[in-house]
């Protein structure tokens, strides 16, 4: 795929180009009408003639032509420069592991019963690895897909991301526009909080008046000018004076109610482009059908209604220039009827803005997800199946370059509990993530790193990253037992994929081995299905007691020629090989 990338690159390169060389020459032909119009007038002052006039008028519309086209090429030439950048930096992912999005590190829960253990968060984690959202909420979303999978819509899932993930300039055209978003967490509370805020609305007279006022008040400035037969002037200038006074007071009471952050009207507009290019789309499966009808409310499209709005609060920022906005006012009532237009749009459409924008958040989610399928092609999907019948056939971590992935088979279908020694550095931790990583994916709807799974998706807990904390007074131990207290909660309202590493480390080691063959008697009681690595091998004798849940598997390391040789794969039995010693010696620590 990475040719792919590069012909994707070349493309957008040249059409960028291009787009450059139009907007260079519109900027030129700009200057051009400019120049001319300059002159023109300067010959009208000199020698008024109606040809001159409508030469003027002519190169007026000229250039407001080439600002339009020109503003319409420069949108276009940004897109391409963001997917100049797409490509080049998926081309930089692929070759070099160069992780260029968002860690996530913002949503990490240490609390969460596998995301932390599981390093789902942070930089080069499974979330950063993934990630390919551009928007605040897309983010937003995507975390909530890692923290919270819908186990119930994995099917779904599959069959939008398999789509998706075979419509790589959609995708890349999606994210071009979304990557022109430019939001924030601040916006969407400051949304939150206008959408649910009651207006002030103006009596009925008041309305009447800003339409009667304007009208009276033009009439007499131009019959002032044209008679003087009547005191229009006096007439003109007593309606001006009221007209102001009510102004001011419309003024107060639209700058205390209006969206009070700035920049609001762009942050929608750029949503509106990305919302419109869903709308207009075909897709074939389900959920991505059933995502898409979300953008259409009482027969209008959503981009429609955004833009509007987008529109509304554009002209309702300029309020603030009082050169501008006083005689405007004045002689149109013009801001009065904006804000009561924006008054009925919000009365109609405003509990709807959340969906609308949600949607690209939703669809950047499952972008990112299609990007994985579509870089990782030898992945598959899981088998899913209601048995609890688990089975990974030569399973690996997908965080770790194919080159240097060393991958194993297990399976939890005859005995659904893994008692897994091993010496150090022999690769049991990377082993428990990469189950609880591939069982993730899972829940997710996403492919997996496997020749092939048979799952059933559940819930999963981890225990394998603790610490001490000074903050709130928990030692390691405390901590630790917390966490397995959780775990077996979990365990009695349903059952889970619990993956355990070295429990109790924070006691002694009779304590710690009593403790240990305690909890797993307790969990496979509670029909638990995982694995817990343990150094321990006394507490592998348990399979003897229950030899049709327990199985043993290890991981075993060579000492050859004086150095340590891991092959990294799991074995049958009882880890019988230790390093520590070893190392220690070899590090000259003993002797």
């Amino acid at each position: 795929m990475i040719s792919i990338y590069k012909e994707k690159l070349q493309e957008a390169t040249i059409n960028y180009q291009k787009l450059t060389k139009k907007y260079n020459l519109i900027s030129f032909l700009r200057l051009v009408v400019t120049v001319l119009a300059i002159v023109l007038i300067y010959f009208c002052f000199q020698d008024f003639n109606i040809k001159s006039v409508f030469g003027v008028a002519f190169l007026v519309v000229l250039f407001l032509f080439l600002v339009v086209w020109h503003k319409k090429i420069s949108f276009f030439r940004k897109l391409e420069k963001s997917k100049i950048e797409i490509n080049a930096k998926e081309i930089r992912f692929l070759e070099k592991n160069e992780y260029f999005s968002d860690n996530g590190a913002e949503f990490q829960e240490e609390s969460h019963s596998y995301a932390y253990d599981l390093d789902v968060f942070g930089e080069k984690s499974l979330f950063h690895h993934i990630n390919r959202a551009k928007t605040f909420l897309g983010k937003k979303h995507l975390a909530s897909c890692f923290l919270n999978p819908e186990m119930e819509n994995i099917a779904e899932n599959q069959q939008s991301i398999s789509e998706l993930s075979e419509k790589i300039d959609w995708r890349q055209n999606f994210s071009a526009l979304t990557s022109q978003v430019s939001d924030s967490a601040d916006f969407y509370e400051k949304i939150e909080m206008w959408t649910q805020k009651k207006e002030i609305s103006f009596p009925k007279w008041m309305q009447f008046f800003a339409y009667i006022s304007p009208l009276l008040l033009i009439s007499c400035t131009i019959l002032g000018f044209i008679s003087d037969a009547f005191p229009f002037h006096n007439w003109a200038k007593l309606l001006f004076l009221v007209n102001l006074v009510i102004f001011g007071y419309v003024f107060g009471v639209i700058q205390r109610n209006k969206i009070s952050f700035e920049g609001a009207y762009k942050i929608l507009y750029s949503y509106r482009k990305s919302i419109a290019f869903v709308e207009n789309s075909d897709f074939k499966s389900d959920k991505l059908n059933k995502i898409q009808q979300k953008l259409y409310q009482k027969e209008q499209k959503s981009s429609v209604l955004i833009k509007k709005l987008s529109n509304l609060l554009d002209d309702l920022d300029n309020l603030s220039n009082v050169l501008v906005s006083i005689p405007l006012n004045c002689f149109t009532f013009y801001h009065f009827h904006v804000y009561i237009q924006l008054i009925r749009w919000k009365n109609q459409y405003s509990s709807y803005i959340k969906d609308w924008l949600d949607v690209v958040g939703e669809m950047e989610a499952l972008g990112s997800f299609a990007n994985f399928k579509y870089n990782n092609p030898k992945y598959v999907f899981p088998e899913i199946n209601s048995d609890y019948q688990i089975y990974f056939e030569e399973v690996g971590h997908p965080l770790i370059s194919e080159k240097q992935r060393v991958t194993n088979s297990i399976s939890f279908i005859e005995n659904s509990f893994v008692i897994l020694t091993g010496s150090n550095m022999s690769g049991k931790s990377t082993f428990l993530r990469t189950l609880g990583v591939n069982m993730l994916l899972t829940s997710m709807g996403l492919p997996v790193c496997a020749k092939r799974a048979v799952v059933h998706p559940m819930k999963i807990l981890v225990s394998m990253r603790l610490s001490d904390s000074l903050n709130d007074g928990k030692s390691y131990f405390f901590a630790e037992i917390r966490r397995i207290q959780g775990i077996i909660q979990s365990l009695e309202n349903q059952i889970c994929f619990v993956l355990l590493d070295e429990l109790l480390r924070g006691t002694n080691s009779e304590d710690k081995q009593l403790g240990t063959i305690k909890i797993i008697e307790k969990i496979i009681r509670l029909n638990a299905i995982g694995v817990v690595a343990t150094h321990d091998v006394e507490v592998c004798q348990l399979t003897k007691k229950y030899p049709q849940t327990l199985q043993n598997k290890c991981f075993e390391v060579q000492i050859e020629n004086d150095s340590l040789h891991f092959d990294y794969k799991i074995r049958d039995g009882v880890c019988r090989n230790k390093n520590a010693t070893f190392l220690m010696k070899k590090l000259e620590i003993i002797d």
